[in-house]
């Protein structure tokens, strides 16, 4: 009995936490990128993104500047569309 209990709690577990993980994005790559490009005013354009990419629950945009030298990365959370944090550089 106990081990037929273990296995459903287990099971349960598992359901919570796969289904946790699995919430669709409510904004897109391009609302994303959006907000990037409004975030760092008018230094970054279109053409200044280099790669958007979605992981765990985040979209990661990484952005250059080639005329000023500066490059970076917001990481901006696919439900409220903040950003969590960003990295930039100058050389």
């Amino acid at each position: 009995m106990k081990k037929i209990s273990f296995i459903i709690l287990l099971f349960f577990i598992l359901y919570f936490v796969t289904g946790c993980e699995s919430a669709s994005p409510k904004i897109t790559e391009e609302e994303a990128e959006s907000i990037a490009i409004e975030h760092h005013s008018a230094e970054i354009s279109e053409d200044s993104i280099i790669s958007v990419s979605h992981k765990g629950g985040e979209y990661i945009v990484k952005w250059e500047i080639n005329a000023d030298c500066n490059f970076g990365t917001y990481y901006i959370d696919d439900q409220s569309g903040k950003i969590v944090k960003g990295e930039e550089t100058s050389c």
